[in-house]
């Protein structure tokens, strides 16, 4: 009897290894995106406030602004590493990942809970009014983001070896709380409510998580499990705490941190 060897053709390790870059790029290339979204929109407020006009923000605004930049540094320097093999590495970043994920959300917790206070504040001193429903609406889908945030991060951490799910639930978790550095890019680049400051919001809300679902759909012509559970979930989470901030008790919450 002699001895059979398979042989795999090398056009197919040719592919498969054409495939595994493709899905390497995209991961890399939207934490890039996510990245560029948030240095941009904190940037006059706070990492280019010398060079604008504006009014100074409580100590704790600054430590947010800088750990969120930092939770985005280590997500384009973790995907950076799993295109370059070094998952050694990647693995040892992880743990500061972990620790940058706990800081995040307790400053950001500190943040959200004391908006309308500072709005308040503000409205008093420049006699300036804001628009209680938006106000209601940013506190409530701040909380919901946190919620993915955290849930998302903590689900991933536990399926760490698990790298299709992992990546996915890391970078949805990440477009999660991506609303307050968008929220401050519109101004940037429009002069107010119109066809392009909606564009932008819906681009960056829907199309950043669906892109997910079309790379998904290229890569593998089938939606990812942890793609579908995690998209779904975002978009609940963030509905429903549209439909809480403009009932009575999401209005009677927000009221009472005033």
């Amino acid at each position: 009897m002699s001895d059979q060897v398979a042989v795999v053709p090398t056009s197919a390790l040719g592919d498969s290894a054409n495939r595994a870059r493709g899905r390497n790029k995209y991961f890399l290339g939207v934490a890039l995106v996510l990245l560029a979204i948030v240095v941009t929109g904190f940037g006059p407020t706070l990492f280019a406030r010398p060079f604008f006009d504006v009014p100074p923000i409580p100590w704790y605004l600054f430590v947010h602004g800088f750990v969120l930049a930092s939770w985005f540094l280590l997500l384009v320097a973790q995907t950076a590493l799993v295109a370059a093999h070094r998952t050694d590495l990647h693995r040892r970043l992880g743990i500061l990942g972990g620790f940058v994920a706990v800081a995040l959300v307790g400053m950001s917790l500190v943040a959200v809970l004391a908006f309308p206070a500072h709005v308040k504040a503000n409205a008093l001193t420049s006699n300036v009014g804001f628009d209680a429903t938006v106000e209601r609406t940013i506190v409530w889908t701040d909380l919901a983001s946190l919620l993915i945030f955290s849930t998302f991060v903590g689900t991933a951490l536990y399926w760490r070896r698990r790298t299709d799910v992992h990546k996915r639930l890391l970078l949805l978790a990440s477009m999660a709380i991506l609303g307050p550095a968008a929220a401050r890019l519109l101004p940037l680049v429009s002069s107010g409510p119109g066809p392009l400051a909606a564009a932008i919001q819906i681009s960056i809300f829907l199309g950043l998580p669906l892109s997910l679902v079309v790379h998904d759909l290229v890569a593998a012509r089938r939606v990812h499990r942890a793609t579908i559970v995690g998209v779904t979930a975002s978009f609940v989470a963030t509905f429903g705490a549209i439909a809480i901030a403009s009932s009575d008790i999401g209005a009677a919450l927000v009221t009472a941190l005033e």
